[in-house]
Order: C-alpha cells, then sequence, then structure tokens
C-alpha cells in the first residue's frame, strides 16, 4: 500500500507542472489516503521521539544532552507545543548552568520560538529584546533574524490597524533584509527570505522560481518541503490560479501528514478552498482532522484560526448530509413503492392465468365464497364496533355512577348535619328534652360516616382492587402505606382515591372527608415528597392506576 501510493504521488508530481486541472482529483484521492494513514505516521513520529529520549537519558556529557535536548525541541515544536516548551527550558537550565553564551541564545531562542507558536507575541518580542545580536555567532543570528521576521509578521497578520500593521511591516521588512544580509545565497534560509520579498513585490512567478531553485525541496525533510509547498501555493495564488492552488496546498496538506506534524496551515487552507468549489464533503473532513490535530499539538493559535470557519463549513456539511438522507429517503421510498407495483403486478399475472385455467363456474364459486368472507368480515367489524363502543360506553357510565354515587351520598351526610342541628335548635327551644338529648350524641352520625366510609372503600377497591398495592409502588419503599389490621384504605389512600376518580380539588375532598382545606393539602404535599420518581409528576401517575397498558 505505501509502495502504491507513492508511485501515485509520483505520477501526480509529474503531471502537476503543466496539468494542475487533471492531477488535483489524482491528488486529493493521494491526499485521503494518507489522511487514513496519518495514524501509522504519528506512530513513527512517536517513535522516533522515544529514541532521541532514550539517546538523551543516556548522554555522556551536558554538550551531548544540550544537542539532544535541541532535537527533541524540534521535534516537538510543531507537534506538542507544551512538550516543546518543556525542552526549551530544559536546555535553558544546561546554559545557565554551563554559562555557555551561545546555548543561553539558543534556548531563549526556542522559548521565543514556542511563545509564536501560541499566540504569544508580546513575551516572544520581550525574550528577543533580551538578545544582543551583534554578538552572536552566525547561527543563532541567522535564528534571531528570522525568528524575528516570523513574530512581527504575525502580528502584523493580526493587527486590526493599517498604521500599526504598517510599523510592523517595516520590522518585518528589517528583519528580512537581515538574513538576506548574513545568509549565503541558495540556502534555504536565504531563498525563503528571498521569496518573502519577491511575493511582497508581487513577483510570484520569480518567487516560484526561487522556490524550485532550493535543492532542499527535493532533499530536505517532508516537514520543510510542506512548507516550501505551501509557499508555492500561495505564489499561484497570488497570480490568480486556483487550480494551481490547490495542487500545491494539497501537496503540502500529504507532506504535513506524513511529517506528523500538529501545526500546519496547508490542509485547512485547502478546506476553505474546496468549500468554495462546492466539495462540502471534503472540505468539512480536512478542516476537522485540522482541528484536532491543533486540539491535540496545542497549537492554541492555529485553533483559534480554524474554529473561525469551522461553524460555517459544519453548517454546510450538516446541510448537505441532510439533504443526502432526505434523498435516500425519497429513492427509498419509491423503490418501495415501485416493489409493491411489482409484487402487485406478478400476483395479478398470477390470478389471470388461474382464472383462465378455471371453468366460469368454478370462478363463480370462488367469487361468492370471497362474497360471503366479505360479508363475513364486514359483519365481524360491525360487531367489534359496537362492542368497542359497548366498552367505551360502560367505562363512561361506571365513571358517572361513582360521580353521582359520591356526590349523592355526601349529600346525604351534608343533610343528615343540618337536620341534627335543626331539631337541636328545637330541643334548646325546650321543646323535649329526650330529643335534646339524643342530638348530643354523635354516635349516629359518627355511625352513618363510618357506613359511608367503609361503602365508599368497598365500591372504589371493586372497581380498583390493586390501588393500595399500585399505590405503595408509586412511594419509596421506606415510605409506603400500611393499613391498619381491619383497614381497607386510610384517610391519605381515601384523598388519592378521590384524585383517581377525577376529584382534584382540594375543597371538594375536604368537604367529602370532613377535613380541613388545609389538612388535605398537607396530606397531598407530604405524599408527593413521598414519591419515588418525580414529584410533579406523581398525581398524574395516580391518574394512571387501574388504566390497562397499550401495547
Amino acid at each position: 500500500m505505501k509502495k502504491l501510493l507513492l508511485l501515485t504521488l509520483g505520477l501526480v508530481l509529474f503531471l502537476g507542472v503543466g496539468n494542475a486541472t487533471i492531477a488535483v482529483d489524482s491528488l486529493l484521492k493521494v491526499l485521503d489516503h494518507t489522511l487514513e494513514e496519518r495514524w501509522h505516521y504519528q506512530i513513527q513520529k512517536e517513535n522516533q521521539i522515544d529514541s532521541l529520549k532514550l539517546l538523551a537519558f543516556e548522554a555522556g556529557d551536558q554538550e551531548e544532552l544540550f544537542v539532544l535536548y535541541g532535537h527533541l525541541f524540534d521535534a516537538y515544536l510543531p507537534f506538542d507545543t507544551d512538550s516543546a516548551y518543556l525542552y526549551a527550558q530544559l536546555r535553558l537550565g544546561l546554559a545557565q548552568s554551563s554559562q555557555e553564551d551561545d546555548w543561553l541564545v539558543a534556548a531563549r531562542l526556542n522559548k521565543a520560538s514556542v511563545f509564536n507558536a501560541t499566540g504569544l507575541y508580546k513575551e516572544a518580542v520581550d525574550v528577543l529584546e533580551t538578545i544582543d545580536f551583534i554578538q552572536l555567532s552566525v547561527s543563532n543570528k541567522l535564528s534571531y533574524f528570522h525568528l524575528g521576521r516570523t513574530v512581527y509578521g504575525a502580528m502584523s497578520d493580526f493587527a486590526p490597524y493599517a498604521e500599526i500593521r504598517k510599523s510592523y511591516q517595516q520590522i518585518v521588512d528589517n528583519y528580512r533584509d537581515s538574513v538576506l544580509l548574513h545568509s549565503q545565497p541558495g540556502t534555504s534560509g536565504y531563498v525563503l527570505a528571498k521569496y518573502d520579498e519577491l511575493s511582497d513585490q508581487n513577483k510570484y512567478q520569480e518567487a516560484i522560481d526561487l522556490l524550485w531553485s532550493d535543492l532542499d525541496v527535493n532533499e530536505g525533510s517532508d516537514h520543510y518541503k510542506a512548507i516550501v509547498f505551501h509557499l508555492v501555493a500561495n505564489a499561484w495564488l497570488g497570480l490568480g490560479d486556483q487550480e494551481q492552488t490547490l495542487y500545491y496546498l494539497a501537496l503540502s496538506s500529504v507532506y504535513d501528514l506524513k511529517a506528523a506534524v500538529k501545526e500546519y496551515i496547508s490542509l485547512w487552507q485547502l478546506a476553505e478552498m474546496l468549500y468554495e468549489s462546492g466539495d462540502v464533503e471534503r472540505a468539512y473532513r480536512y478542516l476537522q482532522t485540522s482541528l484536532d490535530d491543533a486540539t491535540s499539538g496545542k497549537a492554541r493559535l492555529r485553533t483559534i484560526r480554524i474554529s473561525e470557519i469551522y461553524p460555517i463549513i459544519e453548517e454546510a456539511y450538516r446541510a448537505k448530509i441532510e439533504a443526502q438522507q432526505q434523498l435516500l429517503r425519497r429513492f427509498l421510498l419509491a423503490i418501495t413503492l415501485l416493489a409493491g407495483i411489482l409484487v402487485l403486478a406478478v400476483v395479478l399475472v398470477l390470478l389471470q392465468v388461474n382464472r383462465l385455467r378455471k371453468a366460469r363456474q368454478a370462478l363463480h364459486l370462488v367469487n361468492e365464497k370471497l362474497g360471503h368472507l366479505n360479508d363475513s368480515l364486514t359483519r365481524s367489524n360491525n360487531d367489534l364496533k359496537v362492542l368497542n363502543q359497548s366498552i367505551t360506553d360502560s367505562s363512561l357510565i361506571k365513571e358517572e355512577y361513582i360521580g353521582r354515587y359520591m356526590e349523592q351520598c355526601s349529600l346525604y351526610l351534608t343533610k343528615m348535619e343540618d337536620y341534627r342541628r335543626a331539631l337541636k335548635k328545637k330541643v334548646v327551644a325546650g321543646q323535649t328534652t329526650v330529643l335534646e338529648e339524643a342530638l348530643r350524641a354523635p354516635g349516629a352520625v359518627d355511625q352513618e360516616l363510618k357506613e359511608f366510609y367503609e361503602g365508599f372503600d368497598e365500591t372504589f377497591l371493586r372497581l380498583f382492587p390493586t390501588f393500595v398495592e399500585d399505590f405503595n409502588d408509586l412511594l419509596m419503599v421506606s415510605e409506603q402505606v400500611v393499613l391498619k389490621s381491619g383497614e381497607r384504605l386510610n384517610t391519605e389512600l381515601r384523598i388519592y382515591a378521590l384524585i383517581r376518580l377525577g376529584i382534584t380539588d382540594s375543597d371538594k375532598i375536604a368537604h367529602f372527608l370532613r377535613y380541613s382545606i388545609s389538612t388535605i393539602y398537607n396530606y397531598r404535599t407530604k405524599l408527593r415528597n413521598k414519591a419515588a420518581g418525580d414529584r410533579q409528576q406523581f398525581e398524574n401517575e395516580v391518574m394512571k392506576i387501574g388504566l390497562e397498558p397499550i401495547f
């Protein structure tokens, strides 16, 4: 598979120089395959880092350790900025203990590079200002100028005001001129700085030709190739050639993924261009990969930049997926309808063949039987409708009966109480001493109430025989209602029995049970608080007791 990838990439490179339109699609397929294999490249990167760590662990002296820490820093900077910062700190510690000036400068430049990668431009500038570049070695001096150009270039890109951008750009030009002055023509540092100068002058074709003259493009690392191809893409973008821009952004992205770096630009810029050209699915996949890598590598600045365009492409991708799903549903519906029509046609053909084979008399008998069956089915359906209506009416009559029963019984008790009061008035008026004594005895009314409630309990439990068990199932185990010996319902259960019958007004319940409204309210609140489930739905669950489950 790897050989096939290299062969395809070689063919794409061959086509890319003069046939970018043809090559872009092939290169995007290579990029898609590289995306699928990117975990393999990441494992290679981690193995390389582990090897460097082992060498550092076994280092014999500080100089060797300082160099190995530098290699680890270079490996981590585009891969994990937090780890890169750790090794920059370790290098700084070695430099301070050894009092080597070149080491100290190199370690500080490493820290400034991490600050630049994470968007801490002020901190990067502060580090640069602590360094006296006049006293630096040639290599450190070039690193200093290159980093200064990079930091102020990024600050210029993000500056919101024209005058600030102009001042930063002047500093960028000064650093770039210093790079050109101290670099050997033909070296990578010189080529990149000269490219920057030519791009600012809109000499994009000269910039492209210059990049191709850099020998490191062919001999350098995958990461360096990714950087150069990204610059080539930007030059083609300046020339207005979208196909060439797409081609070299894709090529840069392939090398970024092969280098297993997390901090890159090409892939999410390519995603943005593909989105604008209508390839929403690829754009979303590439942008999601870029965001995942930037987050994984702690490339916070890249995460912010990607997040600016992510919602737009994500929304377009979601809309496309929804449209595809809708279209698929329509196709499935159409296929289902066609299949149904086909099945129906086959059945009709078979029936027709059967009819042609049979005699007219047999056909008449079959039709007659079908008629009888249809009549029977119609009668069965009518009977079922009548039965359903009967069940519905029975249910309505049952609830109406219970309501009337309760209302009349309550009225009866009220009348008895009124009658008792009337008789008592007569006694008080001196009409008869016997009546007065009888009326003072509450036993008759209490007995009526007791019999009334017993009758209510019996009638209700006949309708809802499992009410007590079902009601307790709605309560916490420790709070379930326990009836006394001989009790069928107690006051708490009677309150919720009335609620089950549809009487939810606390005033009516209080009147029925001969309690105050506040007492009824307290009972209801207390039981709601004991509910095993949602307290707000407790009484709604009580209303479902005795209902047949619907499947």
